[in-house]
């Protein structure tokens, strides 16, 4: 099960789930339930103070609770930070959206961004997901 909870009405839901299972397919992996939730830059920061002790704004913050083959996860994305990110990074919301929702189902199979190197990675597989995305749509 995918869900999405308070995200734009300009992208489609059900391109993005498709997209998700046929990203899972080509990772070898499976999707229980993941729960993207869109929410306030407020409530990021009060779920970043709870859960990791950071006093930092974030654009997203993902909670795996299944196995790195069996996706069972919660994200939270930062809508006001999709806005500014598209801003900085000259991306239309979509892309910064699939890159955000990219970014999360990653960290569900087990990679990191603590370091540099890490994060290039990570940026280069959220590529790849982008790509996928639309080379099929």
């Amino acid at each position: 099960m995918i869900q999405f909870i308070n995200m734009s009405p300009q992208i489609d839901e059900d391109r993005i789930k498709e997209w998700l299972i046929s990203s899972a397919l080509a990772y070898s992996v499976s999707v229980k339930k993941l729960v993207y939730s869109f929410v306030s830059t407020e409530h990021m920061l009060s779920l970043n103070l709870k859960y990791l002790n950071h006093n930092t704004h974030t654009d997203i913050l993902t909670f795996p609770y299944g196995t790195n083959k069996n996706i069972v996860a919660e994200v939270y994305i930062s809508t006001e930070q999709t806005f500014e990110n598209a801003k900085i990074f000259n991306q239309s919301i979509e892309n910064e959206t699939l890159r955000l929702i990219s970014h999360g189902f990653l960290h569900c199979l087990g990679f990191h961004d603590k370091t540099k190197a890490l994060k290039n990675k990570m940026s280069n597989e959220e590529d790849k997901m982008i790509n996928m995305f639309h080379v099929k749509h």
